[in-house]
């Protein structure tokens, strides 16, 4: 065992020639998430490239920056990269992020009469059209046995579906992390959460033509997210540190991070059957709304870069 992985980083290694060296991997990273935790985790010393970051709000911006090869490789949820695959986009899935599903959830005021979804008949809701939001409330009141139809609903972003339920302008959200962890320290109530209801999946995507060109650069950062993701998990005071240095970047609220990222336990791993069954999933519900066609998710799956999990690791703090 020992052999095969010092082969892995010989191999790994040679990989790199004196043209790889000077090339620039561009990352798209969201509110300085991926990167915080790589500079907490002293993951990305002594780079064998040139790493530049592009920061995002949100994750269609970099499905967009990803299509037209601005970037070459992005962290982000699952619906933007699906829409783009069902319209041929130059893209490729190519390693799963994974987090806590509690932190993806439907939420009531605290002094709302709204106790179940079976309340939620003749209520307002905001969500997000086309995203985690969406499909979760639709997907829970099917489980539940409540029409779509019974709620009014309004698409808002999740910092204005956040203020809204503060303001009472709607009864319910759909949202996601970190609002998730603010409301409920409001008080918020939980009415359901993506576990066992929708998949709730992140990527790691890269451009096609960086798959190609980069293919050295792209495996060595994989294993330095890893890394750094398996350095938060060890470790609850790593997680904090983490959290410390995403708050500072962000000027978010440090405990409202801590609190976060101690229950999300987001973890990077390569793609799976399961993985990209739940990607199909998610590709049938969005079709059968009308917001995308149906295709074979699996399209847009590249699992060459499993290889890179298993290779050498960068050394950390």
């Amino acid at each position: 065992m020992r052999y095969i992985k010092h082969l892995a980083a010989t191999l790994l290694a040679t990989t790199f020639s004196l043209a790889a060296v000077a090339q620039t991997l561009v990352v798209g990273d969201q509110s300085y998430n991926a990167r915080a935790v790589m500079e907490a985790a002293g993951v990305l010393n002594d780079l064998p490239y040139t790493l530049e970051w592009k920061q995002f709000t949100a994750g269609s911006p970099v499905a967009e920056a990803l299509n037209v090869g601005s970037l070459d490789i992005g962290l982000l949820g699952d619906a933007p990269p699906l829409f783009l695959g069902a319209l041929g986009a130059p893209i490729k899935v190519i390693a799963v992020s994974r987090q806590n599903l509690q932190g993806v959830a439907i939420l009531a005021r605290k002094d709302s009469s709204i106790h179940s979804l079976q309340d939620l008949r003749g209520k307002r809701a905001a969500i997000w059209k086309g995203s985690w939001s969406q499909q979760l409330l639709f997907s829970a009141l099917d489980k539940a046995g409540v029409p779509r139809d019974a709620l009014e609903l309004r698409y808002l972003s999740a910092l204005d579906a956040s203020h809204a339920l503060d303001g009472g302008s709607v009864d319910v959200i759909a949202t996601w992390e970190p609002y998730v962890t603010q409301q409920e320290r409001q008080g918020a109530r939980v009415l359901a959460t993506a576990e066992g209801v929708i998949p709730a999946q992140s990527f790691v995507v890269a451009n096609t033509k960086a798959v190609e060109l980069k293919r050295a650069q792209i495996a060595d950062f994989l294993q330095r997210l890893k890394k750094a993701r398996d350095w938060t998990l060890g470790d609850a005071a790593n997680t904090e540190a983490y959290a410390d240095a995403w708050a500072q970047r962000t000027r978010a609220d440090r405990d409202i991070a801590r609190a976060w990222f101690a229950r999300a336990r987001t973890d990077l791993a390569p793609l799976s059957p399961q993985v990209i069954a739940d990607a199909q999933k998610t590709v049938d519900f969005f079709a059968g709304i009308g917001l995308i066609k149906a295709y074979p998710a699996a399209n847009l799956f590249d699992t060459s870069f499993g290889a890179a999990f298993q290779g050498p690791v960068a050394s950390s703090r």
